[in-house]
C-alpha cells in the first residue's frame, strides 16, 4: 500500500461530511479491508500463576512502519477502526469540526505511537492541553484514552481503569476498543488475569492499530500465563508473534522465549505435537514451533532425556538449528554406561488404566521414599512412561543414559519380567513393586520388594472359612490371583501359589508363625494363613468389568465375599452383597471396610487404627496394626498425611517403601558423574551391594530389609473390623 495515498485517505476521512463518512475499515474510500487471521480458540482460564510480566519497551519505528501507524491513528480518530463487534450495526465516526485539533492530535499520535516508553510518558502535557483547548470536542475522547494509557504507564492502575471505562462507555468503535484493551491491561496488572483474560480474549486478532495491536497480544497473553491457561496461552503466542512488525519481532520472540520456560514442558510437548498438523515450516522467524522446539531441545540437553531428543529430532528436526547436532549426539549415546549422584529412575506403564492408577500411587511414594519433598533432598528421581509407543528397554536404556544407578519398575507381572531381564543383561539393581515370573528372579541386579497377590486372597479365604462364611466368591483383582486363587481351591501343590516355596515372589518364610506376630505365634492367632484347604478356598471368581449382580453368588450358596480389585470395582460390590454375607478386603480395595469385615494387613499397612474389638497378638499389637515400637514409622506416615490428603494406598505404601531402599543403594556412591565402563560396573554393583544389606524402617512389612536375599520377607496377616454387618 502506498504510505502517501493512506495519508491522503486519512486526510479526506477528517474533511468529509458526516453523512457522507465510510465507516468499518481504516482503508476507508480504497482497498477493501486485508483479510483477518483466524484467533485461536478462547476458554476461560481455569488456574492462576501470580508472576508478572514487564511490558516490552518498543523501540522507534522505521519510516515504513510509521506510516502504517498513520493509517491505524486515521481510523482511531475516525472511529471505525474495528467495525461493530458481534457482528451489529456499523459504528458511526467520531470526526472533528475543527481542522486544526485533527491536525493537531495526529502529530501527538503520530510520537505516541513511534515513541519508546518514556517518550509516551513525555506527552501527557500535550494531550492535557489538548483536552483543556477542544472540550466539547469528539477528538477529547481520542485524547483520554491516551491519557489512560498513560496513567497504565505510570502505574496508576486506578486511574487508567476508571479513565479506560468511563471511555467504553461513551460508544464502540477503535476508540472504544483501544480503552477496553487499556481495562483490561490494568486488570492483569492488579493481579485480576482471569477478569483480564475475558476482556482482552475477543478483541485478538481483531484490532488493526500496530502499537494497540502489540500492546494486546502482549496483555493476553500475560493474563493467559497468569492464569494458568497454558494451551490458550501457547495459541496467543503464537498470533503475538505472527502479527509482530519487522522491528519488533526480534524483541517479541526474546519475551516469548521467557515466558515459555514457565510453561510446564509436558504442555510444550503437546503443542510440539499438535503443531505437526500446520504443515511446513516456511518462515522460523514467525512460527512459534520454532521457539517451542528450542526450549524443549534445551530442557533434553539439561535433563540427558534421550526420549525427548529423539521425539524432537523426529518432530521437529527442520526448527532445531544448532540444537539438533547436541541432540544426535545426546540420542546415538542413549546406550553409553553413565551414573550420575544420586539418580534413581523410576519406570510407569500408562498402557491401561489400572497401571496408570498403580503408577501415579506407586511414584507419590518413590517420592516421599526418596524425600524429594522434603528441602534440601540430595536424591535425583529421572522417570519414564511405557505407553502406546516405545519398548521397556527403549525407556531403561533412556533412564540409564539419564545416569539412573538404581531403577524401580514393575507395575504388573509381565512389565516385572521385562524389566528383570532388562537388570540382569545389563547389570543394574532394579527394585519390582510386583513379583516377576519365577525364572526372572535369577542374578543379583533383581530385588522384589512387591507381593503375589494370590497371597492376600488365599489368607482371606482361610480367615473367611475358619468362621464358617465359605464357601467364597473373589471379585476383581489380577487374572493371575484369580487363576492362583481358583487353584488353591483344588487343593495346590507345594510351590505353587497355594503353598508358595520359601524365599521365592510369593512365598513366607516357612513354618506356622510365617513371620506375623514373633516367633511361636500361630496362623490363627496372627490372622496369618498358609494354603487354603480346598473346602475353604475360593468357589467363584468374577471379574470387575461390569455392574456386579449379587444373584452369581446364590447356585454355589457363597457366604464369603473377597474385594481383591481396586476401589471402584469394591464399593460396587459392596453396595449390591447380600447382608449375610461376610465381607474380607484385598490390598487395592481402598474403601472404608464396613464392621464386621476383615482386612488384608502387610507390616503397617493399612493406615487405620486398630478397633477396640480387633484380636490382639501376644506382644499386645493387633494384626497389621503399626507396632507401638515404631516411632520413625508413626513419624514418616505424618509427613506423608501433611503432603497428601488421605494415607497412602497399598501401592503407595510399596512405592515408598522402593524409595526407602533406592536411596539406601546410591546414597554413598561416589558424589562425582561417570561414563568410564569400569567405573559405571563397579558402582552398579555397590548399589546392589547396599541394597541387599539396607536396614530401614518399612511400610508394607515387618522386615528391615532384604536382609541379605533379593525377595524382602512379608507376612500376610488380616484385621477383624469390629462388629457384624
Amino acid at each position: 500500500m502506498n504510505p502517501v495515498d493512506t495519508f491522503g485517505r486519512i486526510s479526506a476521512a477528517f474533511s468529509a461530511p458526516s453523512g457522507g463518512a465510510t465507516t468499518g475499515s481504516a482503508t476507508t474510500g480504497g482497498a477493501p479491508p486485508r483479510a483477518r487471521r483466524p484467533a485461536p480458540s478462547g476458554g476461560a482460564p481455569t488456574e492462576r500463576d501470580d508472576g508478572r510480566r514487564p511490558l516490552l519497551d518498543r523501540a522507534r519505528r522505521a519510516p515504513a512502519i510509521a506510516a502504517a501507524a498513520l493509517l491505524a491513528l486515521g481510523a482511531a480518530i475516525a472511529g471505525a477502526g474495528c467495525g461493530a463487534q458481534g457482528g451489529g450495526e456499523p459504528v458511526s465516526p467520531a470526526l472533528s469540526a475543527s481542522p486544526a485539533a485533527q491536525a493537531e492530535l495526529r502529530r501527538i499520535l503520530t510520537r505516541f505511537a513511534n515513541g519508546a516508553r518514556a517518550e509516551r510518558l513525555a506527552l501527557e502535557p500535550e494531550l492535557l492541553a489538548f483536552r483543556k483547548r477542544y472540550p466539547g470536542d469528539d477528538l477529547a475522547r481520542v485524547a483520554d484514552t491516551h491519557l489512560a494509557w498513560i496513567a497504565l504507564e505510570q502505574g496508576d492502575i486506578r486511574r487508567a481503569e476508571a479513565l479506560s471505562a468511563e471511555i467504553e462507555a461513551r460508544g464502540r468503535g477503535a476508540t472504544g476498543d483501544i480503552a477496553r484493551v487499556l481495562r483490561g491491561a490494568a486488570l492483569r496488572r492488579a493481579g485480576k488475569p482471569k477478569p483480564a483474560y475475558g476482556v482482552l480474549r475477543p478483541l485478538v486478532s481483531k484490532v488493526i492499530d500496530p502499537y494497540v495491536r502489540s500492546l494486546l497480544n502482549e496483555e493476553v497473553t500475560a493474563a493467559a500465563m497468569e492464569a494458568g491457561a497454558w494451551t490458550q496461552a501457547i495459541e496467543l503466542m503464537s498470533v503475538w508473534l505472527r502479527e509482530a512488525s519487522d522491528d519488533e519481532r526480534a524483541a517479541v520472540r526474546a519475551q516469548i522465549g521467557a515466558l515459555l520456560r514457565k510453561v510446564p514442558i509436558e504442555r510444550l510437548v503437546g503443542a510440539l505435537r499438535a503443531g505437526q498438523a500446520a504443515g511446513e515450516v516456511v518462515e522460523p522467524e514467525v512460527d512459534l514451533r520454532s521457539l517451542i522446539a528450542e526450549r524443549l531441545a534445551i530442557v533434553a540437553r539439561e535433563r540427558r532425556d534421550v526420549a525427548l531428543a529423539k521425539e524432537l529430532l523426529d518432530r521437529a528436526g527442520p526448527l532445531l538449528g544448532a540444537q539438533g547436532d547436541a541432540l544426535s549426539e545426546l540420542w546415538t549415546g542413549a546406550g553409553t554406561a553413565r551414573v550420575e549422584p544420586p539418580t534413581v529412575g523410576l519406570l510407569l506403564s500408562t498402557r491401561t488404566l489400572q497401571s496408570r492408577r498403580r503408577g501415579v500411587e506407586v511414584a507419590a511414594g518413590v517420592a516421599h521414599g526418596l524425600g524429594l519433598l522434603r528441602p534440601g533432598s540430595d536424591a535425583r528421581l529421572v522417570s519414564r512412561d511405557v505407553g502406546g509407543e516405545g519398548s521397556v528397554d527403549e525407556a531403561l536404556s533412556s533412564l540409564t543414559a539419564e545416569g539412573a544407578a538404581v531403577l524401580i519398575a514393575g507395575s504388573d507381572r509381565e512389565q516385572a519380567t521385562a524389566v528383570a531381564k532388562f537388570a540382569r543383561a545389563n547389570a543394574i539393581p532394579v527394585l519390582l513393586v510386583h513379583p516377576p515370573e519365577p525364572a526372572a528372579l535369577d542374578g543379583a541386579f533383581v530385588f522384589v520388594v512387591g507381593e503375589e497377590p494370590a497371597r492376600s486372597i488365599e489368607v482371606l479365604a482361610a480367615a473367611l472359612a475358619e468362621r464358617g462364611a465359605k464357601p467364597v466368591a473373589l471379585v476383581g483383582g489380577d487374572a493371575g490371583a484369580q487363576q492362583d486363587a481358583d487353584a488353591s481351591a483344588g487343593g495346590a501343590p507345594p510351590g505353587s501359589a497355594g503353598g508358595a516355596t520359601p524365599g521365592s515372589a510369593g512365598g513366607a518364610p516357612p513354618g506356622p508363625a510365617s513371620g506375623a506376630g514373633g516367633p511361636g505365634a500361630s496362623a490363627a492367632a496372627s490372622g496369618a494363613a498358609t494354603a487354603a484347604p480346598a473346602e475353604g478356598g475360593v468357589a467363584l471368581a468374577l471379574p470387575c468389568d461390569g455392574a456386579f449382580d449379587p444373584r452369581a453368588l446364590r447356585p454355589p450358596g457363597i457366604r464369603g465375599l473377597i474385594l481383591a480389585g481396586d476401589a471402584p470395582c469394591a464399593e460396587q460390590a459392596l453396595r449390591a452383597a447380600p447382608r449375610s454375607v461376610t465381607i474380607a478386603l484385598g490390598f487395592e480395595a481402598a474403601i472404608s471396610p464396613p464392621p464386621g469385615s476383615l482386612v488384608a494387613t502387610a507390616g503397617l499397612f493399612p493406615f487405620a487404627a486398630a478397633p477396640a474389638s480387633a484380636q490382639r497378638l501376644p506382644g499386645g499389637d493387633a494384626p497389621g496394626a503399626p507396632p507401638q515400637d515404631a516411632p520413625g514409622a508413626a513419624v514418616a506416615l505424618e509427613a506423608w498425611l501433611a503432603t497428601h490428603p488421605t494415607p497412602p494406598s497399598f501401592w503407595a505404601a510399596l512405592g515408598r517403601d522402593a524409595g526407602v531402599l533406592a536411596w539406601a543403594g546410591v546414597q554413598r556412591l561416589p558424589k562425582t558423574g561417570t561414563e568410564d565402563p569400569a567405573e559405571v560396573k563397579a558402582r552398579r554393583l555397590a548399589a546392589a551391594s547396599a541394597l541387599s544389606r539396607a536396614a530401614a524402617e518399612l511400610w508394607t512389612t515387618s522386615a528391615t530389609g532384604f536382609g541379605g536375599k533379593r525377595v524382602l520377607p512379608r507376612a500376610i496377616g488380616y484385621r477383624e473390623m469390629g462388629k457384624a454387618r
